[in-house]
């Protein structure tokens, strides 16, 4: 079997030419994609606690932290101690964590609806079965 033959190669190739094209628009803003897709994981008004992001990315821990910091540190992200358990912290945008957290969202709507308008709805729903489909195989494992 050759690697083009293969569903890991083809999902590869395909998540590598979307990461590159978010990149794109990331490294004018941000740094990185996967530093904008961080931020879509935190609410805007409320924050949301760090123990929380890592699972919604599927990250470890030292590279959440590691993000996270370089967040803090460009000024996107503020940490607070959640008031009800000193242990926890809750990570807040900034008024430009903001800004940023909405370039990244319009990169992916506009992506989302691009790929949209170029399949019909049965094909998309038939898609997301078989991604669907494809994570259950994996978790089992």
């Amino acid at each position: 079997m050759i690697p083009e033959d293969t569903i890991d190669y083809n999902i590869r190739k395909t998540w590598y030419s979307i990461s590159k094209m978010y990149n794109k628009t990331a490294n004018e803003y941000m740094a990185s994609m996967s530093l904008g897709m961080l931020i879509l994981n935190i609410d805007i008004y409320d924050g949301t606690p760090s123990t929380l992001i890592g699972p919604l990315m599927g990250m470890e821990s030292t590279s959440l932290s590691r993000s996270l910091s370089n967040l803090e540190d460009r000024g996107v992200i503020t940490r607070e101690r959640d008031s009800s358990d000193k242990r926890k912290s809750i990570i807040r945008l900034t008024k430009y964590g903001i800004e940023s957290r909405e370039i990244a969202k319009k990169a992916v709507i506009d992506f989302n609806n691009k790929v949209m308008e170029n399949f019909e709805e049965e094909e998309i729903n038939e898609f997301f079965k078989f991604l669907k489909k494809i994570n259950e195989i994996t978790k089992s494992l």
